[in-house]
This record gives C-alpha cells, sequence and structure tokens, in this order.
C-alpha cells in the first residue's frame, strides 16, 4: 500500500499557508526512504494531485526506493551513498533529510554521519547557491544537549550543552556544526530555513528501524511484552509525523526567521509510551534492575515551540493516543506483509 492511500484523513488535515508558492516547481528530498522523508514526498504527491501543481520531484536515497513511495512520471528517484557524490540536479527547493537518525545506524556508521552532515551537506548548499533555491534543512533537538533541571524547555535562543565525548556527540555535534555551515552561505544569500525537530514517529517507518516507539511496538507484537533498557523516566516531547510535515513545509515556504524548533505537544515518560502502547497490545512492561541505555542520552527534552505558534497559529494536533495507534497499525502491515513473504 501507499503511504499516501495508508495516510489520506491526515494528508487531507494538513494545512499550509503558502502552498501555491509551489506550483510549476521542483523539489529534491534527501533522505526519500526515511520517515520524515517518504511522508514528505508522499504528502507532496498528494498536493500535487489534489491541487494541480505540476510539481516534479527529485527524490534521493541511500538504498532502492521503498514499496511505499509513489511511482509517477514526474517523479524521479535516485540511490547511492551522497557522500560518494552527486548529480548536478536541477531544482528550485532542497528538502534535506538525509542522515542517519537512529542511534544505531550512527553508532554504526560514525565518520560517515559525521561526513554527511559536514562535507556532504556542503556540497549540497554548493548546488543549491548555483540553482538560487531554497534550502530547508533538518537539524536535531539533539544539538541542545543536556537541558539544565532549572529549564522547563528551551527556545531557539539555547546554545546547548553537549559533551563532546558522549558516544552520540557523533550526531549532535556534527548537527551543530550543519548549522555553523549554514550561517556561512546565509551570509553569502542562500535562503536556508533550518529546523530543530523533536521526536517525529508514525507511519513510513521500516520495518527494521529501532527507535524506541517502534520497538516497543514491534516487541508488543512479536515477544508479548515490552522489555525495556532503563526505567523510562526520561520525557519526550513527540510529533506525530502530519504535524511535523505541516510545520516543516510551513516555515520552508513562509517563514520569516531562520531557525525554528518543531514538535508537538505531548510530553511523556518513556515508561509511559511504553505503557500505553502495552495497553493497546494487552500486554506487560518489563523494567529491568540494570540500565542499557546509550551514553550522552539527554535526561529531558522539551523544546519552547512558541516562536512557530505565533506565526502560524497552533496546528490541530493529532492525539498522543491516535498517533501511537495509527503508527501501530502501520507496523502489523508490515509486520503482516514480512509474514507473508
Amino acid at each position: 500500500m501507499l503511504l499516501m492511500e495508508f495516510m489520506k484523513e491526515e494528508y487531507n488535515s494538513i494545512k499550509l499557508k503558502e502552498w501555491q508558492k509551489l506550483k510549476n516547481k521542483t523539489i529534491l528530498v534527501t533522505g526519500g526512504n526515511g520517515l520524515l522523508g517518504s511522508n514528505v514526498v508522499n504528502y507532496l504527491q498528494f498536493l500535487n494531485k489534489k491541487e494541480n501543481l505540476n510539481l516534479k520531484l527529485l527524490v534521493h536515497s541511500f538504498s532502492r526506493p521503498v514499496e511505499w513511495l509513489p511511482i509517477d512520471e514526474n517523479i524521479q528517484y535516485f540511490n547511492s551513498n551522497l557522500n560518494n557524490g552527486f548529480p548536478e540536479w536541477e531544482f528550485d527547493y532542497l528538502i534535506n533529510t538525509a542522515t542517519y537518525g537512529q542511534p544505531k545506524k550512527f553508532l554504526e556508521n560514525k565518520l560517515q554521519t559525521i561526513k554527511l552532515n559536514t562535507e556532504t551537506y556542503t556540497k549540497l548548499l554548493e548546488l543549491a547557491k548555483k540553482n538560487n533555491a531554497i534550502v530547508l534543512h533538518m537539524s536535531s533537538s539533539e544539538i541542545y544537549g543536556q537541558i539544565p533541571d532549572d529549564k522547563s524547555s528551551v527556545d531557539e535562543n539555547y546554545n546547548g550543552d553537549v559533551n563532546t565525548f558522549a558516544p552520540r556527540a557523533i550526531y549532535g555535534e556534527s548537527k551543530r556544526l550543519s548549522e555553523t555551515i549554514s550561517k556561512v552561505f546565509i551570509d553569502d544569500g542562500l535562503d536556508i530555513k533550518i529546523i530543530r525537530l523533536a521526536i517525529g514517529y508514525g507511519p513510513g517507518v521500516k520495518y527494521d528501524d529501532v527507535r524506541f516507539i517502534n520497538e516497543f511496538i514491534k516487541k508488543a507484537l512479536n515477544n508479548g511484552e515490552i522489555s525495556m533498557m532503563d526505567e523510562g523516566k526520561a520525557l519526550r516531547q513527540l510529533s506525530f509525523i502530519t504535524d511535523t510535515i505541516e510545520m516543516i513545509l510551513n516555515v520552508m515556504l513562509s517563514g520569516t526567521s531562520i531557525i525554528y524548533n518543531i514538535g508537538g505537544v505531548d510530553l511523556k515518560s518513556i515508561k509511559e509510551i511504553a505503557e500505553t502502547i502495552a495497553q493497546n497490545e494487552c500486554v506487560e512492561v518489563k523494567i529491568p534492575q540494570i540500565s542499557e541505555s546509550v551514553g550522552g542520552l539527554p535526561k529531558n527534552l522539551i523544546l519552547d515551540v512558541s516562536k512557530y505558534i505565533s506565526e502560524f497559529g497552533c496546528p490541530n494536533f493529532i492525539s498522543y493516543e491516535k498517533g501511537l495507534a495509527k503508527t501501530a497499525q502501520w507496523i502489523k502491515l508490515l509486520n503482516k506483509q514480512k509474514v507473508e513473504v
């Protein structure tokens, strides 16, 4: 099933302030196989058909396109290692979601992760400048590192506190440097919008995605229980994927600032998330006596998204309960296809 068919109701609810700017444009999307990238591609094609935009999409991914990406004469797919170079694409917008976002992935690809966020990103910006394109760059909430206990949330002016020797610094520090690289090009006249994204989740993940929400659902389905790596006390700010898409595309098309925190309004502990999934699937949660978490994981990570809301208004956020249920439906669908194969 195409993702746009599975997400038709949610895609219909997305509200863009100036979607008309996309008419007759060409958009390059990197990281097209990921949760964010595949939803961006499916939603843009959904909007393209709905509004007759004559939109052309160039979609790059590391591996072959996943089966839930749309096939259309106006969409071209490319797969390769971006770090090894890429074609001289022509485009009006660059949506850069290419990254090793899963901790397992970036810990297995340390130098590749750093290169992708720095050297390769620089080359993409050079090409964007040549095209006089607008750039939407996915940074990360991990650039903030450990949030002080006396701060209930952080806005875009907080400089962050990242331990450069922590295992996760491979990702967080390279994302921080990507923002500095962006500033060099901004000073040279390139229009770049930077997104610091909280935890995005929802349909569009691959079955082997091991980020915690997906792992909890798979453990519930396949193991009959959810075994956690620690007590799950850390708080996380969840952003359902269509809320994320609405916010980042509004920023790209209409944002008046450079940097935006993007996230949802649901703030839950990791344990609470596990318990909700367990309740939905009628299984138990098991807490270990010894923590197995990756070093450098932020204790609490709460983004102040008031800049976005003051500019665009508050999105009609999809509830935490509905979002988790929809994600579980998607993973069950993938699980069924996996078993049938």
